[in-house]
């Protein structure tokens, strides 16, 4: 029995309303905290979220579920990685294809120092970093961990990256267009405005003060071209 990928697609689309029905829904409040606790520890690969977690989210709903979501949308990546055999409904098993750090931080549009630096923080999840005089080569079905605790894979990050490229391509951007679009990538990494994410932390991550750094920039050089085009 082999799991395809418009299941995959479709359990990672409904894993927020899974979430809720197996936190809320089996009649036993204590029974949603016993599944939670077995399934977390029966999983591998998943020091980095045990770590995130405490017993104190058992006491707060909200974050009941989304610890839940984050848990099977972790169990989805370990019943489908390399060693699990991931069939398309055709019946093809589809090659994955690997990235080194500098192609990651063209398609996140990070520094390289970044990406190793998630590569430390186990943001990459299944995945170690390599030793000294090694390098890293990361599949395109790896899962990522954003700062906002969603799970995506290297290939949708590529995918959207290359979607961006094509319409650039196609249609000539300028400065505005260009502004707006880094913007964008930002405000969906952190989930909103820079207002309301990284503008009202006091302390922030090394990661956090360089991305805020670029953000208020690109605010900065969006607002002056606002400015240029109104005269």
């Amino acid at each position: 029995m082999s799991i395809t990928y418009s299941e995959k697609s479709l359990f990672n689309k409904n894993s927020n309303q899974i979430a809720k029905e197996l936190a809320f829904r089996l009649g036993d409040y204590e029974n949603s905290v016993l599944l939670f606790k077995v399934l977390a520890h029966s999983l591998r690969n998943n020091e980095t979220l045990m770590q995130e977690l405490d017993e104190e989210i058992f006491e707060n709903h909200e974050a009941f579920q989304k610890g839940f979501e984050q848990l099977l949308q972790h169990a989805l990546i370990v019943a489908t990685d390399k060693d699990t055999k991931l069939v398309s409904p055709s019946g093809k098993k589809e090659i994955a294809e690997e990235y080194t750090p500098s192609q990651l931080a063209q398609f996140f549009g990070v520094s390289v120092m970044t990406i190793h630096n998630w590569l430390k923080q186990g943001r990459f999840i299944g995945v170690q970093k390599a030793a000294a005089n090694k390098h890293n080569k990361i599949a395109d079905d790896t899962a990522f961990r954003m700062t906002s605790g969603n799970v995506v894979t290297i290939r949708d990050v590529v995918d959207m990256w290359r979607k961006q490229e094509n319409e650039s391509i196609t249609k000539e951007e300028n400065n505005l267009e260009y502004y707006t679009r880094q913007i964008s990538f930002y405000e969906e990494k952190y989930s909103g405005e820079f207002e309301q994410t990284l503008g009202t932390k006091s302390e922030l991550t090394s990661e956090e003060e360089t991305d805020a750094q670029v953000w208020q920039h690109l605010l900065g050089r969006q607002r002056l071209e606002f400015e240029d085009s109104e005269k």
